[in-house]
């Protein structure tokens, strides 16, 4: 869902809410997104590879990356 709130945080700043409203705004958005994409089964499922490594902040862990240069693709 952080893809979502942040698509919201722009929307939001974009029709010039001040910044601690627009993020409160997007969050609760985001909460009430969630949970009716549960209702509806449409809850994301982790994918293998990174996505799967992701903490539980969101961030990737330290580990996820690839350690021979061959393998990045940046």
């Amino acid at each position: 869902m952080r893809d979502l709130r942040y698509k919201m945080i722009m929307a939001l700043n974009a029709a010039d809410l001040g910044s601690p409203i627009c993020e409160q705004v997007a969050g609760i958005c985001a909460e009430i997104a969630e949970q009716h994409c549960a209702e509806f089964g449409h809850v994301p499922s982790v994918r293998s590879g990174e996505i799967a490594e992701l903490g539980a902040t969101g961030e990737p862990a330290l580990t996820w990356a690839p350690t021979e240069t061959g393998q990045r693709a940046w």
